[in-house]
Parts: C-alpha cells; structure tokens; sequence
C-alpha cells in the first residue's frame, strides 16, 4: 500500500478526540472520546508514548496498551516525573485505521499534587496534635524525595459550631499541636500541601472532627477553695457549739448514779434522753351493789363519821 492509499485509509475512520490526563502525583492516565455512532463493529485502540525531545514516529514509539477496547491507558510505570513526552492513540475498526491523536504531557508540570493521607488527629488538655503522611508516589515513597523543593503543609482549623471562623497555620513539617484551644469544644480541621516552585496545591483532605479534653484552670481551684472554706467554717460552728455546752455544764453537778450511766455529761443536754416512765391510766369500774352490801357501807360510813366526831369532842374537853 502506498502512502496515499495510506492516507485514505486513515482519513476514512476518525481518531479519537479530547484526549486528557488524568494526572496526580506519579498517576498518569490517558483518557480519551470517541463517537461510537459511526459504527457498529468493536473497535480497539492502541496508545504508546515517546520523548517529547525525539522526531515523533510511530513505529519507534512504545506502545503501552495494544487493541484495547477501554478508552484509557495507564502511563503511571513508564513515565518519569523529571521528563517530557508525546502521549498517542488511534482507533482501529476492522481493517480501517485512524490517525494517530497526540497529547504532549510533562509531568512535574501538568501532574497535580494529591493531599497528604493517614491524617491522625489526637485531643489533649485545650489543645489538638494532628500528624499525616504527605503525598505518596505510586511506588508508595514520598512525593517530597521528586521535586527539587520541599513541600509546605497548611492546618485549617475551626469550632463545629463555628464554621465560618476558620483559623490556619502553614507548617514544614508532618505533624503539629494547635494550641491553646477551648477546653471541651469539639474542633474540625482538615490538612494540605503545597510546593512554591511549581505553583502547585493539593486539594484538603477530607475534615476531621475532635473534641478536647478540659484544662486543669483556675476555675476548678476556686470552686475546690469554696467547698473547703465551707467545710472549715461548719467544723468552727461546731466546735464553738460543743466548747459552749461544755462550759455550762460545768456549772452544774450531777448524781453519780446520773453519770454512771452516761460516760459523756454533754449527751444530757445535746440530745433528748428516751422516757424512762411507762405511762398508766386508771380507770373506775363500776360495780352493782346489793342491798345487803349497800347497808353495810352506809353502816360503815356512819361508823367512821361517829369516829371523828367523838375525837373532836375529846380534843376539845382536854
């Protein structure tokens, strides 16, 4: 086949189109469209890649992904994050080939930084320490040890109640105490990084919620100095109570058959003694008297009333 029957070929089936990266840290996939309206066969595609420095030729490229149906190709263990290249892709159908569709990609450049992961939050007395891990490669090593300066990281805090007032503090280093907070206030807070040489700022991690702990402060001293105040003041009431009792007792002298039975004389005074006396009543009964027992107490009590009289007759005659 010549090159232009080659070219008619190729012109006869469109390429694909839109190609985009989908690129964070040292993640690279080549996305791309499509229009499957043209056909109803299956169509495959191949995409290969080649440094961005070399006269681009298809037949020196490497190819990556060979007639896959899926419109996506994974770069990430072929690239180097230092470099530059020529991403390609073509659509075959049958025994028709489109043309090559081509994206260049430099990865320290158009690459996005990812957020930090592992974000730890630990509460303390009015303070929270947050540690993390920041972004990782691929290969799971930091993304720090590929760019020629170091990453920044920026803590953005607040009270849940609070959303609006947002605090932030830029830190050099994968963990910090944000310090001094509202004891018992629960905090969010949420971390990311940035490099100044490339421009480049990941998105935040998602937000994380604490509460902390309460701070020993003065307040907790004061209401401890009232109890104890109160205490000592209600042990001086008592004392000056028993010290006066005491005093009037020693006026007084009791039976000794009183004190024997109490070790404590004070105890006679400070607390009521049980009645010692069973009370009795006493009730007449009345009783029916017969004649004859009648008689004899009217008998009876005219005998005692001539008694008396005659001793008072006698105590006058003498």
């Amino acid at each position: 086949m010549n090159e232009s029957e080659e070219q008619k070929v190729f012109a006869a089936l469109p390429g694909p189109h839109n190609l985009t990266m989908d690129a964070m840290n040292t993640r690279y996939i080549l996305r791309w469209d499509w229009n499957h309206s043209l056909t109803n066969d299956s169509v495959h595609f191949t995409a290969k890649y080649t440094l961005s420095n070399l006269e681009w030729d298809p037949t020196l490229s490497v190819g990556k992904c060979v007639r896959t149906t899926e419109r996506m190709c994974d770069f990430s263990e072929e690239l180097e994050y230092s470099a530059s290249y020529v991403l390609t892709v073509m659509a075959e159908v049958g025994g028709q080939r489109s043309n090559w569709s081509r994206k260049k990609f430099v990865p320290d450049e158009d690459a996005a930084l990812g957020p930090p992961s592992h974000v730890e939050v630990e509460p303390g007395d009015a303070m929270v320490t947050v540690s993390f891990r920041e972004p990782m490669t691929e290969k799971n090593t930091p993304m720090g040890s590929l760019l020629s300066s170091r990453l920044y990281f920026t803590l953005q805090y607040w009270e849940k109640d609070h959303p609006s007032q947002k605090q932030e503090k830029v830190v050099d280093t994968t963990e910090r105490t944000l310090s001094p907070l509202k004891p018992w206030t629960e905090y969010c807070l949420r971390v990311n990084a940035f490099n100044k040489d490339w421009n480049k700022t990941s998105p935040p991690t998602s937000p994380q919620c604490v509460r902390t702990l309460g701070k020993r402060h003065p307040h907790v001293w004061l209401v401890l100095l009232v109890l104890l105040i109160l205490l000592s003041c209600v042990a001086l009431v008592y004392y000056n109570y028993c010290r006066r009792n005491k005093s009037i007792l020693s006026k007084y002298t009791f039976p000794g058959n009183i004190l024997q039975k109490s070790q404590d004389p004070t105890s006679l005074i400070l607390f009521p003694l049980e009645e010692c006396c069973t009370v009795m009543s006493v009730v007449a009964k009345q009783v029916e008297l017969t004649k004859q027992h009648q008689q004899q107490w009217v008998n009876g009590q005219e005998f005692t009333e001539a008694e008396q009289h005659n001793g008072f007759s006698t105590i006058q005659s003498s």
